[in-house]
């Protein structure tokens, strides 16, 4: 009987490892949907900023490659900039998905693990019930 309780909880043991590699996985991707989130809010701010300048006649536009600012026409920056915003909210959506999933994987799992380990302690209990009977 021992025997089975032992793997019983080395099961219990290896989703609780599952557990918690899960956790650090949503760790890291609530980390990454926050970067994204701070990259949308500036991209963002740029865009206000320029379309400011468009009612502008005289606007110039730099554009920053490497260590030299080169001039770059205003529509060719917006355009770039909303291209810039689709692609950070197609993450942040795709992000925001693989979360709630791995959110929905980690209940499942706790779940799991709380009632396995509520079976081995109704086991234990059991087992030493048998024991103080059979001495009794």
């Amino acid at each position: 009987m021992a025997n089975i309780g032992s793997e019983a909880a080395t099961v219990v043991d290896a989703k609780i490892s599952s557990f918690r590699t899960l956790q650090e996985e949503l760790q890291t991707h609530h980390s990454d949907l926050g970067t994204l989130m701070a990259q949308r809010n500036e991209n963002e701010m740029v865009l206000q900023e320029l379309e400011v300048c468009e009612g502008e006649d005289d606007a110039v536009v730099y554009k920053q490659i490497g260590p030299a600012l080169i001039k770059n026409d205003l529509e060719d920056a917006i355009d770039t900039v909303k291209k810039r915003l689709e692609f950070i909210n197609g993450e942040i959506n795709k992000t925001q998905t693989l979360i709630t999933k791995k959110e929905e994987e980690t209940q499942q799992l706790a779940v799991q693990i709380q009632e396995m380990q509520a079976a081995l302690q109704k086991a234990a209990v059991e087992a030493a019930k048998a024991v103080a009977a059979g001495n009794a």
